[in-house]
């Protein structure tokens, strides 16, 4: 027979709970819809000690799985007077984009670190949206520039830490 913790550590890692690449909580593969259970989920996401994503809601605790960061930008939205455009995450979070902490993985997919040193990967639509801000210099080069605040801010390419 298990002893207690062990069997309470079955039931976490048999949440069914996951984050998709798209930013999008699903409950054994399928999309979790209503927004209050939503709201609860985002905000008790959790990063362990030992690396394992969580959700804790009361005394209870699920694993989540999460294959690279539960952090997608979903979309971005046009700052005031020129400035950075704003973030807005998985979970409903917004926060303006650091130009200078933004990159492009070898795998074609942006990512950006956020202000509390995460990082967020860019879902297909957001992906999309900033490509539009884009500006490639000079054309067919593959240097890319980001125009906000009155600065232009280079793209790199591949990961940084």
């Amino acid at each position: 027979m298990a002893a207690p913790g062990d069997a309470l550590e079955i039931l976490r890692a048999r949440s069914g709970l996951s984050v998709d690449a798209e930013g999008r909580f699903l409950h054994r593969g399928e999309a979790i819809t209503h927004e209050r259970t939503l709201a609860v989920l985002w905000s008790s996401l959790f990063q362990a000690p030992d690396g394992r994503w969580r959700v804790a809601i009361g005394h209870e605790q699920g694993d989540v799985a999460v294959d690279e960061t539960p952090w997608v930008v979903r979309a971005l939205e046009p700052a005031a007077g020129g400035a950075a455009p704003v973030l807005r995450l998985a979970g409903g979070r917004g926060e303006p984009l650091d130009p200078a902490g933004l990159w492009l993985g070898d795998d074609g997919v942006f990512r950006c670190r956020l202000s509390r040193g995460e990082t967020a990967r860019f879902s297909r639509a957001a992906q999309m949206a900033l490509g539009f801000a884009l500006e490639e210099d000079p054309g067919g080069s593959g240097c890319f520039w980001l125009d906000a605040g009155g600065t232009r801010w280079p793209v790199g390419g591949g990961r940084r830490a």
